[in-house]
C-alpha cells in the first residue's frame, strides 16, 4: 500500500545544559536537537517514501522561538518542494493548555496544505497513498483522550489500511523513573481492534510494543534517564508487509557512563582515576562518572573543572559521588556550590516547556544577585 517515513519526538528548541555555549553563543544541545531534525529531513528524502507522519512534540514547547520555528518551516516546505503529503498531531510539550494561547501548528496548517495538522485536541483522518491515517493529537485529560481515541476507532473505514498516531504513554511501557509534564497514560487495549497499525510519540526509546504497535523514539538522546542506549533516529512503515524499519541518526550526541572503584583516593587520585576511566569514551560525549564509595572530603578538595579537564574529549562531565550512609553521617555530604550554581544546576534537569531555559536561567540569577544586595 504505502511506505511511511515516521518521526517521533525532535523537540526542537530544547537547551539543555543551557551553560553550554559554542563559538556564536548558542546552545550546544539545542543545536543537535535542530541537526537531528536535519537529517531527518534528508532522511525522508533519501526513503522516497509516499508520505511522512510526524508523532507529536516537535516543539519542546508550545512558544518556539523565531529561529526554531523557521527550521520546522524549511524543514516542510522541502517535504512539499518534494510533492510529499504527511500528517502531523501535537506533543504534550507543544499544545498550550490554553486555548487562547495559539498553536505553532496553526500558523504551519496556513501554510502547508500538503500537511494535515491535528493539533485542536480532535480526532482527524487523512487519507496518504490509499492508507486511513487516523490523528489523535494531546488533549487536557485521560477521559478527553479516550474519547479522542474512540471516535479515531468509529471512523475506520472497511477494506482499507487503518493507521493510528497518538502521543501517549503506555501502562505497558517499562516503569521510568519520572512522569512527564502532561503526561497522558492509557493501556494499549484502549486503540481499536480496527488499526492495522499503531505508532505513537512521547516515548523516546526506539520500542516495539505489540505486533501492531511502535513507538521510533526521539530523533537524538536527552539525558541518561532516558534510555540512552537505544539508537535514535526515525522509522519507515510499510503497510503492506506490516513491517517498521529502525533508521539510526548517524549524528546523535553520544552518552557514556562509567564507574570508579574510589575508596580510600585522595584527591589527585579521583581525576587521575575519572581520566583513566574515561579514556575510551567518544568524542563529544556527555560522560556521567559514579565515584562509588567516595570519600567525602577527597571528594571536596577536587573542583569540577578538574574533572571536566581530566577528559577533555568530552562534551561535559557529569560527576555523581556515591558516598554511602555511613560515609555522610561521619564527613557529612558534598559541597555545595554558590546560590547560582545550584540554580542552574536546578533548572537543568526540569522540564520548563512554555518557557525559554536560558532567560529563566538568567531571571534566577539576577534575583538572587538582587538580594544578596539587599542584605549587605
Amino acid at each position: 500500500m504505502a511506505r511511511l517515513v515516521a518521526l517521533g519526538d525532535a523537540h526542537l528548541g530544547r537547551s539543555h545544559l543551557a551553560h553550554l555555549r559554542d563559538d556564536q553563543g548558542r546552545n550546544v544541545r539545542e543545536e543537535d536537537f535542530l541537526r537531528s531534525f536535519a537529517w531527518a529531513i534528508e532522511e525522508t528524502l533519501r526513503q522516497e517514501p509516499d508520505g511522512f507522519l510526524w508523532l507529536g512534540d516537535v516543539f519542546d514547547h508550545a512558544r518556539p522561538s523565531y529561529r526554531t520555528f523557521a527550521q520546522v518551516l524549511a524543514g516542510l516546505q522541502t517535504l512539499a518542494n518534494a510533492g510529499l503529503h504527511g500528517v502531523a498531531i501535537s506533543g504534550n510539550h507543544d499544545t498550550p493548555r490554553v486555548r487562547g494561547t495559539g498553536s505553532p501548528y496553526d500558523a504551519l496548517e496556513r501554510v502547508f496544505p500538503n500537511v494535515a495538522f491535528a493539533w485542536r485536541m480532535e480526532a482527524m483522518r487523512a487519507e496518504i497513498a490509499g492508507v486511513q491515517v487516523h490523528a489523535v493529537p494531546q488533549t487536557l485529560g485521560v477521559d478527553e483522550l479516550r474519547e479522542q481515541l474512540k471516535a479515531a476507532g468509529d471512523s475506520t473505514v472497511a477494506d482499507a489500511t487503518n493507521l493510528l498516531i497518538a502521543h501517549v504513554a503506555l501502562t505497558s511501557l517499562p516503569a521510568r523513573a519520572y512522569r512527564d509534564i502532561n503526561e497522558l497514560e492509557v493501556e494499549e487495549g484502549a486503540f481499536d481492534r480496527a488499526f492495522d497499525l499503531v505508532v505513537l510519540g512521547h516515548y523516546h526509546a526506539l520500542q516495539k510494543v505489540s505486533k501492531r504497535t511502535w513507538y521510533p523514539g526521539s530523533t537524538d538522546t536527552f539525558s541518561f534517564a532516558d534510555s540512552p542506549e537505544t539508537a535514535k533516529g526515525l522509522v519507515v512503515v510499510d503497510t503492506d508487509a506490516g513491517t517498521v524499519e529502525h533508521v539510526e541518526n548517524p549524528n546523535e550526541r553520544p552518552l557514556a557512563t562509567v564507574s570508579v572503584a574510589a575508596s580510600g583516593m585522595s584527591a589527585g587520585e579521583l581525576v587521575d582515576a575519572v581520566e583513566r576511566a574515561a579514556k575510551g569514551t567518544f568524542e563529544g560525549a556527555v560522560v556521567r562518572v559514579y565515584l562509588n564509595e567516595v570519600d567525602p572530603a577527597s571528594y571536596r578538595q577536587v573542583a569540577l573543572e578538574q574533572f571536566q579537564e581530566a577528559v577533555p574529549r568530552a562534551l561535559w562531565v557529569q560527576v555523581e559521588p556515591e558516598m554511602g550512609a555511613e560515609a555522610f553521617a561521619m564527613q557529612g555530604g558534598p559541597t555545595v556550590g554558590s546560590l547560582e550554581q545550584e540554580w542552574m544546576a536546578y533548572v537543568e534537569v526540569q522540564d520548563v516547556a512554555g518557557l525559554e531555559r536560558d532567560r529563566v536561567v538568567t531571571l534566577g540569577a539576577r534575583f538572587l544577585e538582587d538580594a544578596r544586595g539587599e542584605s549587605v
